[in-house]
C-alpha cells in the first residue's frame, strides 16, 4: 500500500514536467518556406468567402452601388456591391462595418517571384499571402498575409489541395461585396 502512494506521488510530480516538456516540442506553422518543385501555376479562380471586421466606409455611390472601404491596416479599396447586399442605400461614409468579400484565388509556385509566362519568358508575380497550412480532409486552406494576419478558408472539392503546400505563392482577387453590416456609427 506504501509503494502505491509512492507511485502516484511521482506520477502526480511527473505529469505537469512531461506536459511542459511536449508542449515546448511544438511550432507554429511557417509561411515563408520556399515550395518545392518547378515554378508554376497550381489552381486558379479558386472561389473563397473573407470576412473583413471594423472596415471603415471611406465613401459611397448608391445610384452605381460602389463603396469605398479602409480597412485596419490603412489600404483603401473600392468594391462593388452585389445585389444581396441589404439595405445598402442606409450605411454612411464613417460607419465601421464587418464586409463580406467574395474573393477568388491563384495559388503559384514562385521562383525568385516569377512563374513561366505564356511566351516561356518569366513573368513577375506580386503575391498578395502565402499558404500556411492545408488541410485535404476538411478541406480547408489558410493564409498568411504579409502583416501576419492568417485567414482560413473552406474550399470546394474541385480545389487541388494535395498540389498545395506551405509557402506557395497567393493572388487573390476580389470579385464582389457580398455583405455588410453596420457594428458602430
Amino acid at each position: 500500500m506504501n509503494t502505491k502512494t509512492l507511485d502516484r506521488a511521482k506520477v502526480t510530480l511527473l505529469l505537469p514536467i512531461m506536459t511542459l516538456a511536449l508542449a515546448g516540442c511544438w511550432t507554429p506553422p511557417v509561411a515563408n518556406v520556399q515550395p518545392k518543385g518547378e515554378a508554376r501555376l497550381i489552381q486558379n479562380a479558386i472561389r473563397v468567402q473573407s470576412v473583413k471586421d471594423r472596415v471603415a466606409v471611406q465613401s459611397i455611390d448608391a445610384d452605381q452601388r460602389l463603396i469605398v472601404l479602409t480597412f485596419s491596416e490603412g489600404a483603401t479599396a473600392t468594391f462593388k456591391a452585389g445585389p444581396q447586399v441589404a439595405d445598402f442605400n442606409q450605411i454612411r461614409a464613417g460607419d465601421k462595418v464587418k464586409a463580406t468579400l467574395a474573393q477568388e484565388l491563384a495559388v503559384y509556385v514562385l521562383k525568385n517571384g516569377h512563374v513561366p509566362g505564356t511566351s516561356g519568358k518569366p513573368e513577375a508575380i506580386k503575391a498578395d499571402a502565402r499558404v500556411l497550412a492545408v488541410d485535404p480532409s476538411y478541406r480547408l486552406l489558410a493564409l498568411q498575409y504579409p502583416n501576419g494576419r492568417a485567414e482560413t478558408f473552406k474550399v470546394g472539392l474541385d480545389v487541388k489541395l494535395r498540389q498545395m503546400e506551405p509557402g506557395d505563392a497567393v493572388v487573390a482577387r476580389t470579385t464582389e461585396l457580398i455583405a455588410l453590416r453596420v457594428e458602430k456609427r
